[in-house]
């Protein structure tokens, strides 16, 4: 099954709203990707092995801007390729940190069905005082 991981820029409000990025799995690494301004964001492609439900891939992210770092750990099975077609799940570089906004399954429903889901996966690291 193809994925997208999508890392988007969503630094509003900043002076310097620039992101650095850098993600790699145990094969493969995607290089340093550099977003100048809030709304451009970067996809790449991972293939995940239909009914390995419980054997995540897992990419690292290391991210820099003016607020600091943030290294973020990302595991997807198959079933997350599923609720996230294309690239419609996101990991978006927020001033409050790295935010991740995409779909979950709602049980509350007789028929389950994909609801929206947004929630800070992790705060910015501040940069240490220089003396």
């Amino acid at each position: 099954v193809n994925m997208n991981i999508t890392i988007r820029n969503a630094m509003t409000g900043l002076l310097r709203p620039e992101i650095v990025y850098r993600c790699q799995s145990k094969r493969k690494d995607y290089g340093w990707h550099r977003s100048t301004k809030p709304g451009t964001q970067f996809s790449f492609p991972i293939i995940l092995i239909k009914g390995e439900s419980k054997i995540p891939a897992i990419h690292i992210c290391r991210f820099r801007s003016a607020l600091g770092t943030a290294t973020l750990v990302i595991e997807n099975t198959y079933l997350d390729a599923e609720m996230c077609p294309k690239s419609s799940c996101a990991h978006e570089a927020t001033p409050k940190g790295i935010l991740f906004r995409g779909l979950e399954w709602d049980f509350k429903t007789v028929f389950p069905k994909l609801k929206p889901l947004e929630y800070l996966e992790l705060p910015w690291t501040p940069w240490p005082n220089r003396t």
